[in-house]
């Protein structure tokens, strides 16, 4: 039995999906390499996909697994590499912090 050919719609959507997870992925590879992102706007994209897919005849949806378990593993790399970043950056913070409190210490005219 042939599986039928993807509605324009179920086609439409598997492009737009298939670019956020390489929006998805170039983030992640941006926060790694200490890059600043913006992120407004990917959670809005990625639940409206989502939400899209959903409305699709369940044999159309169901082709959607694959691309759906992608992005789910993109977002989960993107959310432990901002999660590292983040430590990263209060550490940085904290030594600075330390470093200033330091100088005071050793003399009241600075800072």
């Amino acid at each position: 039995m042939t599986t039928p050919a993807p509605s324009p719609e179920a086609e439409a959507l598997a492009d737009a999906m298939d670019g956020l997870l390489s929006i998805l992925n170039r983030t992640a590879d941006l926060v790694a390499a200490g890059d600043a992102v913006e992120f407004a706007g990917l959670e809005d994209e990625a639940t409206a996909l989502c939400n899209a897919v959903v409305q699709l005849p369940p044999p159309e949806a169901r082709a959607f697994l694959p691309r759906l378990e992608a992005v789910l593993a993109a977002l989960e790399r993107l959310e432990t590499v901002v999660k590292k970043a983040n430590e990263l950056t209060q550490g940085k913070a904290t030594v600075g912090r330390a470093a200033a409190a330091y100088r005071r210490a050793e003399d009241p005219d600075v800072g």
